[in-house]
């Protein structure tokens, strides 16, 4: 096993050599200067904005890396502290990985559309994921769907390269990809549905199960896979109730949320991309059925399983719009087989050049709005908000815990409490007193700092004083703080807590 892994190894190396000695025409040429500017225009972006909340509560999972979480998988915990080893606990270094990623993406897309569609498809479906808004905020802030999306490529890239090379070892890759995915998100599962169809739908592939390189290749995808499984085990299967919980939630049944997903789409490819992409994907799988042509079912089947899943859940309840963020590459290459096949010729530069500058000009919006508040742009719920504000609250909350006399912050939500402990960190410990099964990996506090007095700091509408008489013979109010979110602000509550009832945690 070992020989053929290093075979495969081997296999892989050559390929991406192959790929770095072709011929570098002009067009290329400004391909990759124009991705090299992004990526370094990521970078700044990123160390120049704070973090959001869920950024904020997955860097608490990198302090201790572990097996898994309640909530995913934990391979961005594992990003996050390689990210944090490199560039210490700062905001650039719990985000430095997902730029990388993102370049390392369209690399990878480059590849896998040259070998299924040509080179031609390859350089306009790069430009045009480049110009995708949902990947570009992907490229500057770090959540699971970084990882997700690149381990979805990389499975659809190992399989070209097998249709391609015909050599067995590929199927090693594919099992590598496909668990480190399945370490990424739940999400990744529907990778298993793309392979299956791949495998029967194009004539002679079945041909591969009687080798031994698929069994194997689904033996290290399980083998990479287990500690997401182990963890559940030990913790009453929480994370997959969790999330697989989501599959029969019965909320208002109806096409509402079906025309909102549409919508979201729309706006976070770009609309005349998001266009293209279905135009493309209807033509790749009229041929995918018509002819069972191996590139075609590859695609097809990269993007129709999770769509249709996602279509079918948004019948009863909502499907957030990162949610699909793995469709996004393969959905841009067929946005530039959509050029080919609905426009005519003396069109399609014309379209492709608007198709990208919508797009970059968009993400261009999003970021100018990240990094300065534009009014003419606010929505209601604006994402961009969380991250304002919080050092200079976090400096008026120790003050008020200096004041009072507390040795500690405590919260009742996961989003103050991740931004809390980036803010407050080497100043006071910041503890969520509910919910402990989201930070079991943590280790213990000293019971003697918990029977100290601890101020209770949450966002006003989050506050849960049930909960806090619950924990607390005495709970007093002792003010509250607006924090600067570019916006109309947002109120925090405080609360000195003392006299526990028993451990508050």
């Amino acid at each position: 096993m070992a020989e053929v892994a290093a075979k495969s190894a081997g296999e892989m190396s050559r390929a991406l050599r192959r790929t770095a000695a072709l011929r570098i025409d002009t067009a290329d040429r400004v391909l990759i200067a124009v991705a090299l500017a992004l990526f370094a225009l990521r970078l700044v972006i990123a160390s120049n904005t704070g973090l959001v909340d869920d950024e904020a509560y997955y860097r608490i999972w990198s302090l201790a890396p572990a097996l898994s979480y309640f909530d995913h998988p934990p391979m961005v915990a594992w990003i996050i502290a390689a990210g944090r080893a490199i560039a210490g606990d700062t905001v650039i270094g719990v985000r430095l990985l997902a730029p990388i990623a993102l370049m390392l993406g369209a690399v990878l897309l480059w590849r896998t559309a040259s070998l299924l569609y040509g080179t031609r498809i390859a350089r306009r479906a790069v430009w045009l994921m480049l110009a995708m808004p949902l990947l570009a905020v992907g490229g500057i802030i770090v959540t699971p769907d970084v990882p997700s999306v690149l381990f979805s490529g990389m499975v659809v890239w190992a399989l070209a390269e097998l249709d391609r090379s015909q050599n067995a070892n590929w199927w090693l890759a594919v099992g590598l990809c496909s668990g480190l995915g399945l370490l990424s998100k739940y999400t990744n599962l529907f990778l298993g549905a793309t392979i299956l169809i791949w495998l029967f739908a194009v004539p002679g592939n079945s041909r591969w199960l009687r080798t031994p390189q698929p069994w194997i290749g689904a033996v290290i995808a399980v083998a990479l896979a287990s500690p997401v499984v182990i963890w559940n085990a030990e913790h009453g299967w929480a994370s997959f109730a969790k999330q697989f919980g989501r599959v029969t939630h019965s909320g208002s049944a109806g096409p509402a949320y079906v025309f909102e997903m549409a919508g979201t789409f729309l706006g976070l490819a770009s609309p005349l991309i998001a266009i293209l992409a279905f135009a493309g994907l209807a033509q790749i799988t009229r041929g995918a059925f018509a002819s069972r042509k191996s590139a075609d079912v590859l695609l097809t089947a990269s993007v129709l399983p999770m769509l249709l899943y996602f279509i079918v859940h948004a019948l009863h309840d909502r499907a957030q719009g990162n949610w699909l963020a793995p469709l996004y590459p393969p959905l841009a290459i067929c946005a530039a087989v959509g050029l080919e096949v609905i426009l005519p010729e003396r069109w399609r530069q014309a379209v492709f050049a608007i198709a990208i500058a919508l797009g970059f000009f968009v993400t261009a919006v999003i970021y100018a709005h990240a990094l300065s508040p534009i009014q003419a742009v606010a929505v209601h719920k604006d994402p961009t908000e969380q991250m304002r504000g919080w050092p200079a609250l976090a400096d008026a909350i120790d003050e008020k815990r200096r004041e009072t006399g507390a040795a500690w912050v405590a919260t009742s939500s996961y989003a103050t409490t991740g931004q809390l402990a980036f803010a407050l960190k080497d100043r006071s410990e910041v503890v969520q007193l509910d919910q402990r099964l989201r930070y079991i990996f943590l280790p213990p506090l000293p019971q003697v700092l918990l029977a100290k007095p601890a101020l209770y700091v949450e966002l006003d509408r989050r506050v849960d004083l049930p909960l806090l008489g619950a924990k607390f013979r005495t709970v007093v109010a002792v003010g509250s703080l607006i924090r600067d979110n570019g916006g109309d602000g947002a109120t925090y509550r405080f609360f000195l807590l003392s006299d526990p009832w028993r451990s508050p945690i």
